[in-house]
This record gives C-alpha cells, structure tokens and sequence, in this order.
C-alpha cells in the first residue's frame, strides 16, 4: 500500500526524465529509492517474493532522470480475482514512490501522476476487465485523486473485539496445514457469495502467507463437527491478535469471530482486531475506528465504477502489503 510523494520539490522538466517498464536487473535501484522514499529496507529477495514470485514481468513503470538515477516507481503485484462468478486479473498498486528531487509539477509536469497513468493505462491495454485497487494514506490518495487515477471507495475501519472465552462454544477451531488438500474445494464452494475479490485459494495462502518473507502467520481452520466450513489467517501484535484474513460464509461471521475471541483468550491476548468492508463490518463488532487508509479504486483506464467496487468488493487486512 505504500506510496511515497511528500512535500513538492524542485520542479523538473517533462524531457529530464526517461520512463520505461521494468526490467530484470532493476531491483538493486528500486529497493535503494525503496529506502530513500520510505526509511525502511527491502532486500531484493523480499522485493522478488512480492512481484515476481510466479516467474512473469510484473507491469511496473521506472522513471529515469538525465544521469539515470531512479527518480519514480509505480508497482503493480499480479493477483488472481474474482468478479460475479468468474475469474478476473486483479492488481494491487503499490510502491508508489518518486524520489524528493523529483517532486512537485502540475499536470503532465507530475511525475506521479505520469507514472500512476501509464501503469494503468499499459494493465488496461494489456487486460481490459481487469481490476486495480490500492490502499494509500490520505495524502497520497488526495494527490491521486486531484490527478484524476484514484477512485475512493471508502476509509478502511478496523473492528475491535475483546478477547473472550464463551460458554457454549459452537464453532470449533484448530490449526490447519498450509498444503490441506480441502483449501481449493473450500475456496471454490464459497467463492459464489463474493462478488468481487481476491481468490482466496491454497496456492494464494502459500505464496501471501506461508512464503511470506516479512510476518510469521498461523492458519486457522473453523469448523462445525468435523466439517471445514472456513480458515483464518491470523498472528499476533504485542497484545492484540490481527485476523488478517478470514474466509467463512457470511452468514457464520459472528460464530466464527466468536470462535477466533475465545483462542485469542486462551493466549492471554485482550484484543482481536479485523479489517473488513461495509456490510461484513456491522456483523463484526460494534467498537469501530477509522484508519488513514483509503481503500481505492484506480479509474484510469479501467472499467469497473467505483460505485460498483464500493457495492462489491471483499478484502482483509491481508489485500494490503504491510500486515
């Protein structure tokens, strides 16, 4: 989700810079105005886990200046989607970042906008029902919408649960291997009460979880008798248990989350803490907070509204980057 543009800066001239797609051998380059942009390391293996994982050329856009600095990046994770009943290209924006040199401009003159725009317009034209969203802080989110890429669907909210033993527990809950055969199958029975998200199958949880280079995480399964009826990705914050990600039907939320309240006790942790979307949420839990992220919707060039998005989408903690 991270996207890095600050205060404008000196203002460079449109021709200053040369802007092109990704190339393998860019990673060095790309991980130094990583650290430059945001203050944090990213080692290029962490860098490969994210982008290049399954082997393919991700659709990113570099911006070079005149002595060939990396002045801008816009990065785009290929995920696999699903929209009513079928699947769908999904992609996650993210490592938004221009190099403080190279900030400020109007218009064409923006280097984020330039670099924003022809990301999207290259996914666009390379798969035209394809689905890009984001989560920026709110400046971020201003300057891209003002640059008319960005689409607000709405400010993501974290639901906080107490931890709690119950009386008369229902749902069971037990860990669950990573490999289980039944992941796909569960995935593919649930899949038609959600219109738009990401396909939240076993070879998604090895790669965003299992594989992970930046978070350790356990895999939950929730269960009715000896029935899997859906898992939880989960793992633990100093005193706070995240569920980072959750697929159970609908109408189990409430029992299920009950479930995950009662394991967080039996930890010693006091919290339980979820992000979910309108109408999921209001079955979550009713202590409610905001966020400075702004779940987007990315507009240029691509066809879903985002009223549509607004209606439709699912995601978790887990379709950001950072949890």
């Amino acid at each position: 989700m991270r996207h890095g543009t600050g205060q404008p800066g000196m203002k460079i001239k449109n021709e200053d810079y040369h802007i092109r797609d990704y190339r393998p051998g860019d990673e060095q380059a790309i991980v130094g105005l990583f650290d430059q942009v945001f203050g944090k390391r990213l080692t290029e293996n962490q860098w490969r886990w994210k982008y290049v994982a399954d082997g393919s050329i991700p659709p990113l856009r570099l911006a070079f200046d005149a002595s060939g600095r990396l002045a801008g990046h816009a990065g785009a994770i290929p995920l696999r989607g699903w929209r009513r009943g079928r699947p769908l290209p999904f992609f996650q924006i993210c490592d938004v970042m221009v190099h403080p040199d190279a900030r400020g401009g109007l218009g064409d003159r923006n280097l984020f906008a330039r670099l924003v725009r022809g990301l999207l317009g290259g996914v666009a034209e390379r798969w035209p029902d394809a689905f890009a969203y984001g989560f920026p802080g709110q400046r971020p989110y201003r300057l891209g919408e003002r640059t008319r890429v960005y689409g607000e669907v709405e400010r993501a909210r974290v639901v906080h649960r107490p931890a709690r033993r119950n009386l008369l527990p229902l749902l069971g809950v037990r860990a669950l291997d990573w490999n289980d055969a039944r992941l796909n199958g569960l995935w593919m029975r649930l899949a038609p009460g959600f219109r738009l998200a990401l396909i939240r199958d076993g070879d998604y949880l090895r790669w965003r979880y299992a594989a992970n280079p930046f978070h350790a995480y356990r895999l939950l399964g929730l269960y009715w008798g000896t029935r899997l009826f859906g898992w939880a990705v989960v793992r633990s914050d100093h005193e706070r248990l995240l569920i980072v990600d959750l697929l159970a039907p609908r109408r189990w939320l409430r029992l299920a989350l009950a479930a995950l309240d009662r394991i967080a006790a039996s930890e010693g942790v006091g919290e339980v803490d979820i992000w979910l979307p309108g109408g999921w949420r209001e079955a979550a839990g009713k202590r409610v907070e905001s966020t400075e992220v702004v779940v987007t919707n990315m507009v240029w060039g691509l066809q879903i509204p985002t009223a549509d998005v607004r209606d439709e989408l699912y995601y978790t903690m887990g379709d950001l980057d950072i949890f």
